[in-house]
Protein backbone atom coordinates (compact mmCIF):
# COMPACT_ATOMS: atom_id res chain seq x y z
CA UNK A 1 0.00 0.00 0.00
CA UNK A 2 1.62 3.31 -1.09
CA UNK A 3 1.03 5.90 1.60
CA UNK A 4 0.24 9.15 0.51
CA UNK A 5 -0.58 12.98 0.57
CA UNK A 6 -2.66 15.62 -1.27
CA UNK A 7 -1.19 19.00 -1.81
CA UNK A 8 -3.27 21.76 -2.42
CA UNK A 9 -7.17 21.12 -1.67
CA UNK A 10 -8.94 23.20 -4.37
CA UNK A 11 -11.69 20.62 -6.32
CA UNK A 12 -9.50 19.24 -8.21
CA UNK A 13 -7.21 18.11 -5.04
CA UNK A 14 -10.73 16.77 -3.06
CA UNK A 15 -11.14 14.65 -6.69
CA UNK A 16 -7.42 13.69 -5.74
CA UNK A 17 -8.38 12.32 -2.64
CA UNK A 18 -11.48 10.55 -3.90
CA UNK A 19 -9.38 9.16 -6.70
CA UNK A 20 -6.75 7.35 -3.69
CA UNK A 21 -9.73 6.19 -1.73
CA UNK A 22 -10.57 4.20 -4.89
CA UNK A 23 -7.11 2.86 -6.10
CA UNK A 24 -6.82 -0.50 -4.17
CA UNK A 25 -2.61 0.20 -3.90
CA UNK A 26 -2.81 3.64 -2.32
CA UNK A 27 -4.38 5.09 0.88
CA UNK A 28 -4.50 8.71 1.92
CA UNK A 29 -2.80 9.55 4.67
CA UNK A 30 -2.54 13.57 4.69
CA UNK A 31 -4.22 16.13 3.29
CA UNK A 32 -2.23 19.58 2.92
CA UNK A 33 -3.29 23.56 1.95
CA UNK A 34 -2.11 26.99 3.22
CA UNK A 35 -5.76 27.12 4.00
CA UNK A 36 -5.83 25.36 7.53
CA UNK A 37 -8.95 25.50 8.44
CA UNK A 38 -9.61 24.38 4.91
CA UNK A 39 -6.93 21.61 5.48
CA UNK A 40 -8.81 20.70 8.72
CA UNK A 41 -12.46 20.55 6.73
CA UNK A 42 -11.08 18.12 3.75
CA UNK A 43 -9.10 15.73 6.45
CA UNK A 44 -12.40 15.60 8.59
CA UNK A 45 -14.15 14.74 5.31
CA UNK A 46 -11.33 11.66 4.33
CA UNK A 47 -11.17 11.10 7.36
CA UNK A 48 -6.76 11.77 7.71
CA UNK A 49 -4.54 13.43 8.74
CA UNK A 50 -3.01 17.00 8.66
CA UNK A 51 -0.80 19.53 10.11
CA UNK A 52 0.12 22.97 9.76
CA UNK A 53 2.96 22.71 8.87
CA UNK A 54 4.61 20.79 5.53
CA UNK A 55 7.72 19.62 6.69
CA UNK A 56 6.59 17.70 9.52
CA UNK A 57 4.73 15.39 6.78
CA UNK A 58 7.40 15.49 3.69
CA UNK A 59 9.87 14.24 6.44
CA UNK A 60 7.69 11.00 7.31
CA UNK A 61 9.43 8.72 5.21
CA UNK A 62 6.75 6.32 5.16
CA UNK A 63 4.66 9.12 3.18
CA UNK A 64 6.12 7.80 -0.41
CA UNK A 65 3.46 10.11 -2.93
CA UNK A 66 2.35 13.37 -3.10
CA UNK A 67 -0.11 14.41 -5.49
CA UNK A 68 0.47 18.67 -6.01
CA UNK A 69 -2.79 20.46 -6.83
CA UNK A 70 -2.12 23.43 -5.51
CA UNK A 71 -1.72 26.90 -7.46
CA UNK A 72 1.04 26.58 -9.57
CA UNK A 73 2.87 29.65 -8.62
CA UNK A 74 3.62 27.36 -5.90
CA UNK A 75 4.73 24.45 -7.87
CA UNK A 76 8.65 24.70 -8.41
CA UNK A 77 8.81 25.01 -4.16
CA UNK A 78 7.20 21.48 -3.33
CA UNK A 79 8.58 19.85 -6.20
CA UNK A 80 12.35 20.43 -4.96
CA UNK A 81 11.17 19.70 -1.70
CA UNK A 82 9.66 16.33 -2.50
CA UNK A 83 12.95 15.49 -4.40
CA UNK A 84 15.26 16.21 -2.06
CA UNK A 85 12.95 13.37 0.16
CA UNK A 86 13.00 11.05 -3.01
CA UNK A 87 9.40 11.59 -3.04
CA UNK A 88 7.01 10.19 -5.99
CA UNK A 89 5.60 13.55 -7.59
CA UNK A 90 2.46 13.73 -9.62
CA UNK A 91 2.25 17.46 -10.50
CA UNK A 92 -0.89 18.58 -11.81
CA UNK A 93 -0.60 21.05 -15.66
CA UNK A 94 1.59 22.96 -15.70
CA UNK A 95 4.52 21.54 -14.08
CA UNK A 96 5.86 25.62 -13.90
CA UNK A 97 4.37 29.19 -14.40
CA UNK A 98 7.37 29.78 -16.39
CA UNK A 99 10.21 28.24 -17.94
CA UNK A 100 13.04 30.18 -16.48
CA UNK A 101 14.14 26.93 -13.91
CA UNK A 102 12.39 24.25 -16.17
CA UNK A 103 15.46 22.67 -17.37
CA UNK A 104 17.06 23.03 -13.73
CA UNK A 105 14.43 21.16 -12.29
CA UNK A 106 14.31 18.38 -15.29
CA UNK A 107 18.03 17.91 -14.63
CA UNK A 108 16.91 17.36 -10.75
CA UNK A 109 14.43 14.78 -11.73
CA UNK A 110 16.47 12.57 -13.61
CA UNK A 111 19.84 12.96 -11.41
CA UNK A 112 17.81 11.53 -8.40
CA UNK A 113 15.63 9.23 -10.73
CA UNK A 114 12.35 10.57 -9.36
CA UNK A 115 8.81 8.92 -10.50
CA UNK A 116 7.26 12.00 -11.87
CA UNK A 117 3.89 12.16 -13.76
CA UNK A 118 2.44 15.66 -15.45
CA UNK A 119 -0.90 15.52 -15.19
CA UNK A 120 -2.44 15.43 -18.41
CA UNK A 121 -5.44 14.09 -17.69
CA UNK A 122 -7.40 14.98 -20.82
CA UNK A 123 -5.64 12.02 -22.33
CA UNK A 124 -7.63 9.82 -20.60
CA UNK A 125 -11.15 11.22 -20.70
CA UNK A 126 -13.54 8.68 -22.34
CA UNK A 127 -14.49 10.78 -25.47
CA UNK A 128 -10.73 11.61 -25.57
CA UNK A 129 -9.81 7.95 -25.81
CA UNK A 130 -12.02 7.29 -28.36
CA UNK A 131 -11.23 10.36 -30.57
CA UNK A 132 -7.72 8.94 -30.26
CA UNK A 133 -8.65 5.59 -31.29
CA UNK A 134 -10.39 7.00 -34.29
CA UNK A 135 -7.71 9.46 -35.34
CA UNK A 136 -5.10 6.23 -35.25
CA UNK A 137 -6.93 4.42 -38.29
CA UNK A 138 -7.22 8.12 -40.40
CA UNK A 139 -5.00 10.78 -42.03
CA UNK A 140 -5.42 14.12 -40.20
CA UNK A 141 -5.49 17.35 -41.87
CA UNK A 142 -6.96 19.98 -39.88
CA UNK A 143 -7.92 20.22 -35.85
CA UNK A 144 -10.09 22.51 -34.44
CA UNK A 145 -10.06 22.68 -30.60
CA UNK A 146 -12.32 25.37 -28.83
CA UNK A 147 -12.31 25.57 -25.10
CA UNK A 148 -14.20 28.42 -23.18
CA UNK A 149 -15.45 28.93 -19.25
CA UNK A 150 -17.08 31.64 -17.45
CA UNK A 151 -16.40 33.84 -14.49
CA UNK A 152 -12.59 32.75 -14.39
CA UNK A 153 -10.99 34.22 -11.55
CA UNK A 154 -8.27 36.93 -12.62
CA UNK A 155 -6.14 36.45 -9.91
CA UNK A 156 -6.04 32.44 -9.67
CA UNK A 157 -5.04 32.60 -13.41
CA UNK A 158 -2.59 34.79 -13.05
CA UNK A 159 -0.80 32.53 -10.25
CA UNK A 160 -1.00 29.75 -12.41
CA UNK A 161 0.53 31.30 -15.46
CA UNK A 162 -2.03 32.50 -17.10
CA UNK A 163 -4.06 31.86 -20.56
CA UNK A 164 -1.18 29.53 -22.50
CA UNK A 165 0.05 27.81 -18.92
CA UNK A 166 -3.36 27.57 -17.44
CA UNK A 167 -5.85 27.38 -19.99
CA UNK A 168 -3.63 26.38 -23.00
CA UNK A 169 -1.37 23.65 -21.61
CA UNK A 170 -4.18 20.82 -22.31
CA UNK A 171 -4.81 21.39 -25.71
CA UNK A 172 -1.36 22.48 -26.73
CA UNK A 173 -0.77 19.20 -25.64
CA UNK A 174 -3.90 17.46 -27.24
CA UNK A 175 -2.81 18.76 -30.31
CA UNK A 176 0.12 17.07 -30.60
CA UNK A 177 -1.00 13.79 -29.25
CA UNK A 178 -4.19 13.89 -31.57
CA UNK A 179 -2.10 15.34 -34.47
CA UNK A 180 0.76 12.53 -33.93
CA UNK A 181 3.34 15.48 -34.60
CA UNK A 182 4.85 18.71 -32.55
CA UNK A 183 4.59 22.09 -33.61
CA UNK A 184 6.77 23.63 -37.05
CA UNK A 185 4.79 27.22 -36.81
CA UNK A 186 2.30 29.25 -34.91
CA UNK A 187 0.82 32.01 -35.21
CA UNK A 188 -0.87 34.46 -32.21
CA UNK A 189 -4.02 36.20 -34.15
CA UNK A 190 -5.58 37.86 -31.92
CA UNK A 191 -5.65 38.31 -27.36
CA UNK A 192 -7.83 39.80 -24.75
CA UNK A 193 -10.39 41.10 -26.91
CA UNK A 194 -13.16 40.91 -24.34
CA UNK A 195 -11.55 41.81 -20.98
CA UNK A 196 -9.21 44.81 -20.37
CA UNK A 197 -9.08 43.25 -16.76
CA UNK A 198 -6.38 40.75 -17.68
CA UNK A 199 -4.14 42.81 -19.94
CA UNK A 200 -3.89 45.02 -16.49
CA UNK A 201 -2.43 41.85 -15.01
CA UNK A 202 -0.16 40.97 -17.97
CA UNK A 203 -2.95 38.10 -18.99
CA UNK A 204 -5.04 37.64 -21.53
CA UNK A 205 -8.85 36.60 -21.49
CA UNK A 206 -9.24 35.05 -25.57
CA UNK A 207 -6.72 33.98 -27.67
CA UNK A 208 -7.13 32.63 -31.41
CA UNK A 209 -3.97 30.91 -32.24
CA UNK A 210 -3.34 28.65 -35.39
CA UNK A 211 -0.50 26.28 -35.45
CA UNK A 212 0.91 24.04 -38.15
CA UNK A 213 2.93 20.64 -36.70
CA UNK A 214 5.54 19.14 -38.59
CA UNK A 215 3.52 16.48 -40.74
CA UNK A 216 1.22 19.04 -42.20
CA UNK A 217 -1.49 19.03 -39.95
CA UNK A 218 -3.09 22.54 -39.75
CA UNK A 219 -4.20 23.06 -35.92
CA UNK A 220 -6.81 26.12 -35.50
CA UNK A 221 -7.48 26.84 -31.30
CA UNK A 222 -9.71 29.36 -29.76
CA UNK A 223 -9.20 30.02 -25.92
CA UNK A 224 -11.77 32.25 -23.83
CA UNK A 225 -12.01 32.70 -20.18
CA UNK A 226 -15.04 34.93 -20.44
CA UNK A 227 -17.42 33.07 -21.87
CA UNK A 228 -20.95 34.38 -20.84
CA UNK A 229 -22.66 31.09 -22.00
CA UNK A 230 -20.85 28.85 -19.62
CA UNK A 231 -18.19 25.87 -20.16
CA UNK A 232 -18.02 24.38 -22.88
CA UNK A 233 -14.72 22.42 -25.29
CA UNK A 234 -15.20 20.79 -28.30
CA UNK A 235 -12.74 19.49 -30.72
CA UNK A 236 -13.65 18.73 -34.33
CA UNK A 237 -11.00 17.45 -36.95
CA UNK A 238 -10.94 16.61 -40.26
CA UNK A 239 -9.13 14.57 -42.94
CA UNK A 240 -9.10 12.62 -45.98
CA UNK A 241 -12.47 11.73 -46.64
CA UNK A 242 -13.64 12.01 -42.81
CA UNK A 243 -14.69 14.49 -40.35
CA UNK A 244 -15.57 13.71 -36.63
CA UNK A 245 -15.88 15.52 -33.68
CA UNK A 246 -15.05 15.10 -29.66
CA UNK A 247 -18.46 15.70 -28.41
CA UNK A 248 -20.21 12.86 -30.74
CA UNK A 249 -18.35 10.84 -28.10
CA UNK A 250 -19.33 12.82 -24.79
CA UNK A 251 -21.70 12.15 -22.14
CA UNK A 252 -24.20 14.86 -23.45
CA UNK A 253 -25.77 15.97 -19.85
CA UNK A 254 -21.99 17.16 -18.72
CA UNK A 255 -20.79 19.09 -21.77
CA UNK A 256 -21.31 22.34 -20.07
CA UNK A 257 -20.53 21.46 -16.81
CA UNK A 258 -17.56 22.24 -14.94
CA UNK A 259 -14.41 20.99 -16.85
CA UNK A 260 -13.59 19.31 -12.92
CA UNK A 261 -17.09 17.38 -13.56
CA UNK A 262 -16.77 16.66 -16.57
CA UNK A 263 -13.44 14.98 -16.41
CA UNK A 264 -13.82 13.78 -13.32
CA UNK A 265 -13.09 10.60 -13.70
CA UNK A 266 -10.03 11.48 -15.86
CA UNK A 267 -7.89 12.16 -13.05
CA UNK A 268 -8.34 9.09 -11.70
CA UNK A 269 -7.23 7.15 -14.98
CA UNK A 270 -4.20 9.29 -14.75
CA UNK A 271 -3.08 8.70 -11.73
CA UNK A 272 -3.63 4.91 -11.83
CA UNK A 273 -1.54 4.45 -15.30
CA UNK A 274 1.12 6.37 -13.46
CA UNK A 275 1.13 4.12 -10.35
CA UNK A 276 0.61 0.73 -12.15
CA UNK A 277 3.90 1.58 -14.17
CA UNK A 278 7.44 1.75 -12.57
CA UNK A 279 8.44 4.50 -15.01
CA UNK A 280 7.47 8.51 -15.87
CA UNK A 281 4.30 9.09 -17.21
CA UNK A 282 3.61 12.34 -19.56
CA UNK A 283 7.07 14.29 -18.31
CA UNK A 284 8.39 14.23 -21.73
CA UNK A 285 5.10 15.14 -22.85
CA UNK A 286 5.02 18.08 -20.32
CA UNK A 287 8.57 19.69 -20.61
CA UNK A 288 7.04 19.89 -24.44
CA UNK A 289 3.83 21.50 -23.53
CA UNK A 290 5.82 24.14 -21.14
CA UNK A 291 7.83 25.24 -24.28
CA UNK A 292 5.03 25.33 -26.71
CA UNK A 293 2.97 27.68 -24.12
CA UNK A 294 5.92 30.07 -23.38
CA UNK A 295 6.36 30.57 -27.61
CA UNK A 296 2.49 31.25 -27.66
CA UNK A 297 2.95 34.03 -24.79
CA UNK A 298 5.96 35.48 -26.79
CA UNK A 299 4.46 35.98 -29.85
CA UNK A 300 1.10 37.14 -28.10
CA UNK A 301 3.06 39.73 -26.50
CA UNK A 302 5.05 41.40 -29.40
CA UNK A 303 1.73 41.71 -31.26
Amino acid sequence: MIKSCVIGLSKVGEIHCESLFKLKKTSLNYVFDTNHELSKSVSKKFKCKTSNNFDEIIKKSEIKLFIISSPTSTHEYYIKKLIKYKKIIYCEKPILKNNKNLKKIYNSIKKNKIKFCVGLNRRFAKEYVHLKNILNRKRVKIIQIISKSANHNINLSTRNGGLFFDKGFHFFDLACWLGKSIPHQMIVISRSISSNDFLKKNDFSDAIINMKLKNGVNVEMIFSRKNREGNFENVKVYGDKFSTELNKYADKKNLYKDFSIRYKNSYFECLKKFLDNKKNLLLREGLLTQKICAEALTKAKIQ
